[in-house]
């Protein structure tokens, strides 16, 4: 199972590092759809997936 976190409530998590605008606005523009689940009409951020993208980014050898 995911470890999800609703979109609407990204700015209440303490030490989250994206802003709930910045995924609202990448969620609109299809940008990074991998990190993004929809349940019952609420988006969700997959933070595993989240996780393994910030990975890619740093150029994790082990992650490509």
């Amino acid at each position: 199972m995911s470890n999800l976190l609703r979109l609407s409530r990204v700015n209440e998590t303490p030490g989250f590092p994206l802003k709930a605008s910045t995924l609202y606005a990448w969620r609109h523009r299809r940008k990074h759809p991998e990190i993004f689940v929809n349940v019952g009409g609420a988006a969700f951020v997959d933070l595993d997936a989240l996780e393994r993208l910030v990975e890619l980014g740093r150029g994790c050898k082990r992650c490509k």
